[in-house]
C-alpha cells in the first residue's frame, strides 16, 4: 500500500474529512487531497505530524513496513500486520464485536483443551 492509500485509509478510520484533517495539521484544504491524489507529498515535518496525530510509524505511512505500530522493537508478523489492518477497517461496534467473538473463540479452545486432557 502507498502513501496515499494509507493516509486516506486512516483519515476515513477516524471518521475525518480532508479539511479536518488540514486544519488539524495548519495546512490549508486543499493540501489532504493533494496527498490522497498523489499530487504532493508531506514534508519530514508534517509526515512525523500526521504520523503522531494517527498513532503510526513514519515507514507504516509511507509503506516501507506493513508493521502498523513496531512491537518491543520487533516488526510483528504478516498474518499479524494483515490481521491488524482488516481490524482497523471496523466500526467501533464491529471491534467490540471482534474482540468480544475473540475471547469466546479463546474460551472455547481452553475448554476443548481441558476435555482433551479429562478424556485422554
Amino acid at each position: 500500500m502507498n502513501f496515499n492509500v494509507r493516509l486516506r485509509t486512516l483519515r476515513q478510520k477516524h471518521k475525518l474529512t480532508q479539511s479536518e484533517l488540514a486544519d488539524i495539521l495548519g495546512l490549508k484544504p486543499t493540501a489532504i487531497s493533494n496527498y490522497e491524489s498523489k499530487r504532493n507529498e508531506p514534508s519530514f515535518d508534517k509526515l512525523i505530524a500526521l504520523s503522531k496525530y494517527f498513532d503510526v510509524s513514519c515507514d507504516y505511512l509511507l509503506g516501507v513496513s506493513d508493521a502498523y505500530l513496531p512491537v518491543g522493537g520487533e516488526v510483528l508478523d504478516k498474518d499479524i500486520v494483515e490481521f491488524f489492518n482488516l481490524y482497523q477497517q471496523l466500526s467501533p461496534e464491529n471491534s467490540a464485536l471482534m474482540r468480544d467473538y475473540a475471547q469466546y473463540l479463546i474460551y472455547r479452545q481452553a475448554k476443548q483443551d481441558a476435555d482433551r486432557k479429562i478424556n485422554g
